[in-house]
Formats: structure tokens, C-alpha cells, sequence
């Protein structure tokens, strides 16, 4: 196989007709037609009767397998930030949560929805990774206790399983004996409520 400058490969061993014949379908890479492979036996001083070349799209899918491929990178978190490992679960219930921030009483905290948009897949851990505050934190343990609430209490186990936090409704008042709703008289003798007979 010989290369040009300008990223025409000629046949060699692996590369001819048939094991490049996908990625010409697939308009990852071109033939080189009659004129093409007149110029490059020129340069080359020899004949070339096949050659082909990389597309746009073949270099692009190409460049983007690599990038595929390298070990994620993940960044130590900045100071006063932990990293949180997501499941899509989480993240999308978190979504939901962010989505109404505008029309709930306890709306997330500052810096929340930015910490989720910033979301990235790690494929070794298959989470997606979050940076986010203590204040944050607390948001989030809110967002999986509404999300227990709508049925699905696996979020909110996972996360104060794994991270220690959960989500406590303040304690309500006592009601006073006087506030107390009063139970109905009662006639001794029917033993019905109210039911008073003359």
C-alpha cells in the first residue's frame, strides 16, 4: 500500500476493491476514477490502477472512532464540588425536577440546572458524572424524594445509600388539643352519631 500527500492509498495488502467496498457505500471513502489515477501514476512514476481515498464524513468517523476509544477523562471536581454518578434514571428525574423550578414552593438550588446540563457519560462506570455543592446535593435528594412520591423510590434509596443524603419533610406542628377536630355527639342509647330520638 502506498500513500500520497494528499490521502490517496493505493492496493496493497488489506486494502483493495472488496474490504474498502462498505465504506464507499457508506460514503466514508472514494475510488479514484480514470482522470484521479492518471494524475497520481504521474507523480508516482509507476501505474496506479486503484486507489481510493477518505471522504470528509470517512476522516470525521474516523477522528470521532478515536475519540470513542481513549479512556474518559474525568476531571478532579473544583473545590467545595463532589462528584456524583448519575444512572439516566436519576438524570431524567432530575430534568423533570428542574422543569418545573419556575412553578415549585422549593425550587432547586442555585447552580443546579447548570450542574445537570454539564452532565457527561463515563462509559467505565456507565453513570453520568455531575460536579455539584452541598447545597446542591440537598436539591437533589429533594427532586428524588418527589420522585418517591410519584412511585419510584429507587433513586431516592440509591442516593443515600451511596452518598448519604436524603430528603426530610420539616416536622409539622403539633395540633393543639384545642385545634383538634371534636368527635359527634353521640346518643348512648342509638348509638349513632347525633342521632337523638324525642
Amino acid at each position: 500500500m502506498q500513500r500520497t500527500t494528499d490521502g490517496w492509498a493505493a492496493a496493497g495488502p488489506g486494502l483493495d476493491g472488496r474490504t474498502t467496498g462498505p465504506l464507499v457505500k457508506l460514503g466514508l471513502a472514494r475510488v479514484a476514477h480514470r482522470e484521479d489515477r492518471a494524475e497520481l501514476s504521474a507523480r508516482a512514476g509507476r501505474p496506479i490502477n486503484w486507489a481510493v481515498q477518505l471522504t470528509d464524513d470517512g476522516w470525521d468517523a474516523l477522528l470521532y472512532a478515536q475519540m470513542r476509544a481513549a479512556p474518559p477523562t474525568v476531571d478532579a471536581p473544583a473545590p467545595g464540588l463532589q462528584l456524583v454518578g448519575l444512572r439516566r434514571s436519576e438524570l431524567d428525574a432530575l430534568r423533570r425536577f428542574l422543569a418545573l423550578a419556575g412553578r415549585l414552593r422549593c425550587g432547586p438550588a442555585p447552580g443546579l440546572e447548570s450542574a445537570v446540563d454539564s452532565a457527561r457519560f463515563n462509559a467505565a462506570s456507565n453513570r453520568w458524572v455531575v460536579y455539584v455543592s452541598g447545597e446542591q446535593m440537598d436539591s437533589m435528594a429533594r427532586a428524588f424524594f418527589l420522585e418517591r412520591l410519584g412511585g419510584s423510590a429507587a433513586a431516592a434509596n440509591r442516593f443515600a445509600r451511596v452518598y448519604g443524603v436524603t430528603y426530610t419533610p420539616p416536622a409539622l406542628l403539633p395540633i393543639s388539643d384545642s385545634m383538634a377536630p371534636q368527635a359527634p355527639e353521640r346518643d348512648e342509647a342509638a348509638g349513632l352519631p347525633g342521632d337523638r330520638f324525642g
